[in-house]
This record gives C-alpha cells, sequence and structure tokens, in this order.
C-alpha cells in the first residue's frame, strides 16, 4: 500500500461509518465534511491544491454575477423543467456564449445541473441562492468584503505586518475610506445587504437559547424581580447590535412566559425598520445606540446581564 492509500482507505472507513451514525446527531454533517476535506487534500496533488484555491476568486465573481444576472430566480421558477441557455439569455439580456462560461463554473461549484447541452436545471443548493439568507450573504462577502480582501496584503505591508488595534485604521478603512459602519450609513445597497444578511444568517441553524438553559437561568433570575415596576429595572438581557431583533423574537417565540423587557440595540437606521410579531404588550422594544459607546443601561440594573451579538 502506497502512501496516499494509506491516508484513503481509513478516511473512507472513517466516512462509511459516520454515515450510519443518527441522523439527530449535530455533528455527523461536520465529521463527514472534514473528511471529506481531507480526502479531497490527500488525493490532489499539491499543484492541484494550489489551482483550486487560487482559481475560488474567479469562482465567486461568477457566482455573483449569476446572482446579478437573476439565473437562480428563473430555474427555481421552473425547477420543474430545464432551461435553456438562449431561454436564460433572452431574460436577462446577456450574451450567450459568455452565459455559457458562467453556467459552466456554477454547475461545476453544484448551485444548479446541467441536465443537457447547455440546459440547466435547479436543485436544493439554487433554491438558497434565491432568498436573502444565500443572496445576501453571498452579496455582503462579495460586495463589501472582498475588496478589503485584495488589499490585505498591501494594507499589512503599510502597516509593516502590525495587528490592526483601531478601525479606523483597519484593513478596511485603508480600503473604503472610512470604518466599517461609517461606511454602511454612507453606502445604503450595502446597509441593506448587510442588513438582510445578518437578519437571516441563523435560520435553519442552532441558536444560542438551543444551548444555554435560558428558560431555567433566566426565570430563576428573575423570580425576585419586580417586573410589573417600568423602567430600567424591570430589563431581562440587552441585545447589543442586535440588527433588526430576529433573536429576541425567537427567543420570545419560544420562551413567552419569560418576564422582562427585552432591548434591541442597533444603529437608528437598523432598528427603523425592525418589526416584532405578537409584540402588542411591548415586552421587545428597539432602542437606536452605538455599541462604541457607553451603555445607556446601566448593568446593575440588569436582571440578567446583557447578551451581546457581535
Amino acid at each position: 500500500m502506497n502512501s496516499q492509500d494509506e491516508q484513503v482507505s481509513p478516511l473512507l472507513d472513517r466516512i462509511k461509518q459516520a454515515l450510519h451514525t443518527p441522523q439527530d446527531n449535530p455533528s455527523k454533517g461536520a465529521q463527514i465534511l472534514a473528511d471529506i476535506s481531507r480526502l479531497q487534500l490527500a488525493v490532489e496533488t499539491p499543484l492541484e491544491t494550489i489551482y483550486r484555491i487560487g482559481h475560488q476568486t474567479w469562482q465567486n465573481a461568477c457566482v455573483r454575477i449569476a446572482l446579478e444576472l437573476g439565473v437562480f430566480d428563473i430555474l427555481v421558477a421552473k425547477k420543474e423543467t430545464s432551461v435553456g441557455v438562449q431561454e436564460l439569455a433572452c431574460a436577462n439580456g446577456a450574451d450567450p456564449l459568455f452565459l455559457v462560461r458562467i453556467m459552466r463554473v456554477v454547475t461545476a461549484l453544484g448551485l444548479c445541473a446541467e441536465v443537457g447541452f447547455e440546459y440547466y436545471q435547479a436543485n436544493p443548493k439554487t433554491e438558497i441562492m434565491t432568498v436573502p439568507q444565500g443572496s445576501s450573504s453571498f452579496k455582503s462577502w462579495f460586495d463589501i468584503f472582498t475588496p478589503t480582501a485584495a488589499k490585505l496584503p498591501e494594507y499589512m505591508l503599510s502597516q509593516d505586518y502590525q495587528n490592526p488595534t483601531r478601525s479606523t485604521t483597519s484593513a478596511f478603512a485603508y480600503t473604503n475610506g472610512s470604518e466599517f459602519w461609517t461606511h454602511l450609513g454612507k453606502t445604503p445597497v450595502h446597509s441593506q445587504i448587510f442588513n438582510d444578511f445578518m437578519a437571516t444568517r441563523r435560520q435553519g441553524r442552532q441558536r444560542w437559547y438551543d444551548i444555554y438553559p435560558v428558560g431555567q437561568v433566566l426565570s430563576a433570575s428573575l423570580s425576585n424581580a419586580d417586573t410589573d415596576t417600568p423602567g430600567e429595572s424591570n430589563v431581562l438581557l440587552v441585545d447589543v447590535g442586535g440588527n433588526r431583533g430576529h433573536d429576541l423574537v425567537e427567543l420570545r417565540a419560544k420562551y413567552p412566559d419569560l418576564g422582562g423587557k427585552m432591548i434591541l440595540q442597533d444603529l437608528p437606521d437598523v432598528v427603523a425598520h425592525a418589526s416584532f410579531e405578537h409584540n402588542d404588550d411591548r415586552v421587545i422594544e428597539a432602542m437606536p445606540h452605538d455599541f462604541f459607546q457607553p451603555q445607556p443601561i446601566r448593568p446593575n440594573h440588569l436582571v440578567a446581564g446583557q447578551l451581546q451579538t457581535l
């Protein structure tokens, strides 16, 4: 057995074994993916590894173009049938030859399937790219953060490779002319993309309150508190930088009997778009606040402390 076989065989055995573990095992998917990555590295030549890594930039650019052209929306709208490149081109005005080149990358990445020569069909990966959890996430990474990543080597050289300590002199500020939050305030399209990303990024994934014993700990903390008293003394928690309040809404839905107020804090233009379902009793309240400034709700008034989702 050569060295490659010695690496590959145990990994294949581990993957097969993991496939037989219970479906509800939260670490099952992570373990399989980790072993698949190790398997790929074991099979690739060093040059193939470098080429794969180097081409990721272009792959992401092709996916971003496909998003802009509405390719994923078109495929999902007709997910029961295949869509030819000519039909896609008619829908978005793109050159069919250029679109074929983009679709080669998109299908190779598994974001849709090529079911015939230049005919494409949606798969489950396609659908995630048509909702904010997928589309806004990708736009956020590519539109907002990729330019900074491209400038990072130049920036770190200018800093003699010293770790940055201030947001105003960060790589983001170097690239965009201002620190992150100021940039969002000046760039509404980026603000919208980022806020949509933050509002949906945890959907379908395990939440902090699925791990932390919220009902037990917070209920005990509130047992001696006067939750009928108005003001800060009946605040249960503060969600600092909580975007539009999605965490608080879902926390209250899961634990409707928790007493005390829940305070959402974020920048004014963010909390202005916050919407709280089933909140007629105003258990959840929005408070504009810059988390770089002193906390207006004093810690000694909090029953359970602050929840920071930075």
